[in-house]
């Protein structure tokens, strides 16, 4: 199993200069009287769930505006404030910049990450891959990249390795078969094409799973345009990581038993290839546990396409 809390050095809602939050407090109507701040994700910036006087609470993110990350967190807000009240996913409730600052408020959800080891919550996971591709088919929003677009320049690991040629530490199996996974790599853009709007970032910190069993899909900074079969497969190397196949699952789920599995092992190769030239970049900072991360993830997609296609 992944432990996906602690990943990120984030900075406090204590540490939020007084201003900003007295601007989320203007937003809310209220005095904020508490508030938890959450280790998860891999970013620095804040994450907290406040709670006013009254009785309010919201999910605040917020970060310097001047942050190499801000726009992230900006195209996030701009992304959840516009998708459908019907989409699964907490609605963004206000956005302001104020001393400096980046803030957004959105739904605060009661949940926890779905546990992808334990089969009840992973039906929960897989219905949601469902009906984000119901509800967001065809895209309700027209201005974000397509999958093609947002994501071609950055999966061509593989194929990075090729011409530059491979670390010294990569291993075996991606050596022996370095120029049959880059031509693999190369074939995942023709067979992501769609109108489907996509999260492209699916994992259990991603998801927040309420008491009732239904699963929303948080932190859309990644949204783009594409086959609805993306998401699943993006998520396929976590539901690996829990210890579960996702070979079975993909076979009968309504967003991929009909897609060819040429296009999955494409796609499910550039995952690997990006993983596996992203964690041998230098570590940020402030996000200590990001390439231990990639590198993990980087094996797990290795060892799930190695099953796929059979290569020895």
């Amino acid at each position: 199993m992944v432990n996906y809390l602690g990943t990120a050095s984030r900075t406090g809602w204590g540490e939020v200069p007084r201003p900003v939050r007295l601007e989320v407090e203007r937003l809310l109507g209220d005095v904020v009287c508490a508030a938890v701040d959450q280790r998860g994700g891999f970013s620095h910036g804040v994450a907290a769930r406040v709670r006013t006087v009254g009785g309010e609470s919201a999910f605040v993110k917020a970060i310097e505006a001047g942050d190499e990350l801000a726009q992230v967190y900006r195209q996030e807000a701009h992304v959840a404030s516009r998708l459908p009240a019907t989409a699964p996913a907490p609605q963004c409730r206000f956005v302001s910049e104020i001393a400096g600052w980046f803030v957004a408020g959105f739904d605060d959800v009661e949940g926890a990450f779905p546990r992808l080891d334990d089969p009840g919550e992973l039906q929960d996971t897989l219905d949601l891959v469902t009906r984000l591709a119901t509800q967001l088919t065809p895209s309700p929003l027209s201005d974000v990249p397509t999958v093609a677009d947002a994501y071609g320049p950055e999966l061509v690991g593989w194929r990075t390795f090729a011409t530059a040629g491979p670390p010294a530490d990569l291993d075996s199996w991606s050596v022996r078969h370095l120029t049959e996974l880059a031509d693999l790599e190369a074939t995942w853009v023709a067979a992501a094409a769609g109108d489907t709007l996509l999260h492209t970032d699916l994992r259990p910190d991603n998801m927040l799973r309420r008491a009732d069993g239904t699963v929303l899909a948080v932190d859309w900074a990644w949204a783009c345009r594409g086959a609805a079969w993306i998401d699943l497969v993006a998520l396929a190397p976590s539901i690996a990581a829990a210890g579960v196949d996702p070979d079975p699952i993909i076979a009968i789920h309504p967003v991929t038993r009909d897609v060819a599995p040429a296009a999955v092992d494409a796609f499910a190769c550039a995952l690997a290839g990006y993983w596996a030239a992203a964690c041998r970049k230098p570590g940020p900072p402030r996000s200590p546990c990001l390439r231990q991360h990639q590198s993990a993830f980087a094996r797990l997609a290795r060892e799930w396409l190695a099953c796929r296609i059979g290569w020895q």
